[in-house]
């Protein structure tokens, strides 16, 4: 047996042994839940660990494990877990009522505020999760501009409906030319027919394969940074290539800052000062409660307006801007100050520094990737740029390296990614790198 492998079945022994009861909730889940629970992305070998509750940067599992959350909901908690502000918030709001068929005064509040911040959104909608708010946006540019065709990144995670469920963990075609694949079953030939996969950072490709359809495309969507890849940014000259193949030939650039929201006040389109025609947000926006929203031009909004005529796009859900989330939001938006971005950005960016300082001083073969408060780790020893470049890695390092987080006290997402909260003090990003430093010990 190898010194790595041995390695793994004792980091795999140490998990088993410290989170037993975690190991029967698993058991017993599985004969009431499909696959164990309603979340993919909660699901890692040998089992998931059962929380009991979080606080500040800190969770709490069911076997009495202490760990660092540096996933913190898949970015949504930039605050962190129960901040009191927003606890406050939402138990004041509980009181009152947790839903109603009409407006509320929170939904119009928080509105107002995104808008005066996200430099492309002077209208928007909200829904229940990021999920809806890029199928809305897809509808809204189908409907603005009357054609059919989207074009997507290869490896871009939009949610889980079907025309952005294509390319996404799948590959097909060269390179530079990359075809449609559907990363599902129960994807049928026609929504692969009316997506357009595009490499990413890849200018001279990019523009070639949207010239090529942009009669039929009706809008470019696209991840400033690409988070299932562990947050790989996109090269400003990128964006702005796509801004240009959009402009003057109706189609819309669309942004998905569901996660990238987190990089300024006004996203990453203030970040990279590119701006989009609709942009696609959730996560912070609800303050740690089911959120999602797609807005942009006033004109391309207009299609959801139903005051002068039947709406374009009739567009209902039962828990749209439902107050408890636009109290939770608004809670936790108003205490997003430029300062607080700016340290979260300073912490992401030093911890990413020392990560690959680190692994190059021991000769280990990993990447780090990453953008402002946000980092990935990947173990192999190539530059990771794009999808392709993403792939075939050493899953036996990488499985090995994800339970050394969690045996010693870190919580990363299971694709060994993570994001700074603001509770984190340099306390917290030095035991990360302290564990990190144990990991590189023990595999160099």
């Amino acid at each position: 047996m190898s010194a790595r492998a041995h390695s793994y079945d004792a980091e795999l022994a140490t998990y088993q042994h410290h989170n037993p009861r975690s190991a029967a909730r698993f058991t017993a889940a599985q004969q009431v839940l499909a696959g164990g629970n309603s979340r993919l992305t909660a699901y890692f070998a040998p089992f998931p660990f059962y929380v009991e509750r979080g606080e500040g940067c800190a969770i709490y599992d069911v076997d009495g494990n202490r760990r660092l959350d540096f996933y913190n909901n898949a970015t949504s908690l930039i605050l962190g877990h129960c901040n009191p502000q927003v606890t406050t918030a939402v138990i004041e709001q509980a009181a009152r009522g947790a839903a109603f068929a009409n407006p509320t005064e929170p939904e119009m509040a928080l509105a107002t505020l995104i808008t005066a911040l996200v430099p492309g959104v002077e209208r928007l909608r909200f829904t229940n999760s990021g999920t809806e708010g890029v199928m809305l946006a897809i509808r809204a540019a189908r409907a603005y501009t009357g054609k059919a065709k989207i074009a997507k990144v290869e490896g871009g995670y939009h949610g889980t409906s079907d025309h952005v469920s294509v390319s996404v963990t799948t590959q097909a075609g060269d390179a530079d030319t990359p075809q449609a694949s559907p990363s599902s079953r129960g994807i049928t030939p026609n929504t692969l027919a009316d997506v357009i996969v595009i490499p990413f950072n890849n200018v001279e490709a990019a523009q070639r394969i949207l010239a090529q359809h942009r009669d039929d495309l009706a809008a470019v969507l696209i991840e400033p940074a690409m988070g299932g890849l562990g947050y790989i940014p996109a090269e400003p000259a990128f964006l702005e290539a796509l801004r240009a193949a959009c402009d003057g030939h109706t189609t819309l650039l669309i942004f998905d800052e569901v996660q990238t929201l987190r990089m300024t006040p006004g996203g990453a389109q203030q970040w990279f000062n590119v701006i989009p025609d609709l942009t696609c947000m959730g996560k912070i926006i609800g303050g740690g409660l089911p959120v999602g929203a797609c807005g942009g031009r006033a004109d391309v909004m207009e299609a959801f307006d139903a005051t002068q005529h039947a709406p374009g796009i009739p567009h209902g859900g039962t828990f749209n801007a439902n107050p408890m989330t636009m109290q939770a939001g608004l809670a936790t938006m108003r205490q997003l100050t430029p300062e607080v971005y700016e340290r979260l950005n300073e912490y992401g960016t030093a911890l990413r520094n020392q990560l690959e300082e680190m692994a190059r001083s021991y000769h280990v073969p990993v990447q780090i990737t990453g953008v402002a408060s946000f980092f990935g780790i990947h173990c192999t020893d190539h530059p990771v740029t794009d999808y392709r470049s993403a792939q075939g890695q050493d899953a036996a390092l990488r499985q090995k390296l994800f339970l050394h987080f969690l045996n010693h006290g870190i919580y990363l997402g299971n694709k060994i990614v993570g994001n700074i909260s603001a509770p984190m003090e340099r306390a917290e990003l030095e035991h990360f790198v302290q564990v990190w430093e144990r990991f590189l010990q023990a595999v160099q």
